[in-house]
């Protein structure tokens, strides 16, 4: 399921703080709430990380577009005092708003609504997620499968790209070839050999690092864009091995890295070798894509693995 982030700016402290408690305590909205003491720490957050909708008070730093308030390209609803009946004389559309003091879980309903329109119902892939470690044994695959069954929307896509994957008929998989080639008939071939595991989409691309070693940010990117033309998911989820790794640029096509850690003392000292790499090898602006995460040792899918997501996806720094 995807998350939507919202960002909580009102004058008064103890309503935001009221609002995002509530909001945050019900995990089956699918929104996490952050408060903001003013606009300015505001702007700041944007400068490093989305928001997908703002609630403020204070307008007057937003601008108003046709579709109503904006701050820093996020749209904006205004947290009103009153019930308003608003103008048409200007010739825009009725900006957003919500009046604050009303049931809260009206104020939720109304999120959402706003979160949701003009999203298109039968929207496709949304989310390109990577899953990647320098450390072996630290539950990179238990984390991307769990990650693409977490996607309850159109569903989410496991994309296998280990050194060497667990299903032997990976070997006889043709997927990259006809990307290498730039085949017409990828589309179908990709479409044959998704199979479904446990309610997930499961696509390998190879069952050997001697095929994936050689795979290019542009393979990549033609890849993800042919997944999108299916229709079928909201999500996909790349378990990248050594070999991808090869041309570091291939994390870049990726909105997100997530990146299981272990806590022994080696395991530290190749994380802390790996991010000096990646800086002196002019990847620096990766690792801000870069997300760790401690991975329970369970299976797949499991109450705590899905658990473990909800955590990480949501800023929980007990996992990050």
């Amino acid at each position: 399921m995807k998350t939507f982030r919202v960002g909580i700016c009102s004058s008064d402290p103890d309503y935001s703080v009221r609002l995002m408690d509530f909001i945050n305590s019900d995990t089956s909205l699918g929104i996490n709430a952050v408060m903001f003491s003013s606009m300015n720490a505001l702007r700041e957050y944007l400068e490093v990380e989305d928001i997908d909708l703002i609630l403020t008070d204070d307008t007057s730093e937003c601008s108003l577009l046709q579709k109503g308030y904006n701050y820093y390209d996020t749209k904006v609803v205004e947290l009103s005092d009153y019930q308003m009946v608003r103008s048409h004389s200007s010739g825009l559309e009725e900006e957003a708003y919500i009046y604050k003091y009303q049931p809260v879980s009206v104020i939720c309903k109304l999120i959402k609504k706003e979160l949701l329109a003009g999203t298109d119902s039968s929207r496709r892939v949304v989310e390109c997620l990577g899953v990647y470690s320098p450390l072996g044994r630290c539950g990179k695959t238990r984390l991307a499968k769990t990650l693409a069954g977490y996607d309850e929307v159109r569903g989410g896509l496991y994309v296998g790209m280990e050194d060497f994957s667990e299903r032997m008929n990976g070997l006889q998989s043709n997927i990259l070839y006809l990307i290498k080639s730039k085949s017409p008939d990828i589309g179908e071939a990709i479409n044959t050999e998704i199979i479904t595991e446990s309610g997930i989409g499961n696509l390998y691309l190879s069952g050997t690092y001697a095929d994936t070693r050689d795979v290019t940010s542009e393979d990549m990117k033609m890849l993800l864009q042919e997944l999108l033309k299916t229709g079928r998911f909201t999500s996909v989820v790349c378990d990248i091995g050594e070999a991808a790794f090869e041309n570091l640029s291939i994390l870049d096509v990726f909105n997100h890295i997530y990146m299981p850690v272990l806590d022994d003392q080696i395991s530290k000292n190749k994380l802390e070798i790996f991010m000096k790499y990646m800086r002196d090898t002019g990847n620096a602006h990766i690792l801000r894509k870069i997300k760790t995460v401690h991975v329970p040792d369970v299976e797949a899918g499991s109450n705590e693995m899905i658990k473990a997501v909800w955590r990480l996806k949501n800023g929980d720094d007990e996992w990050s």
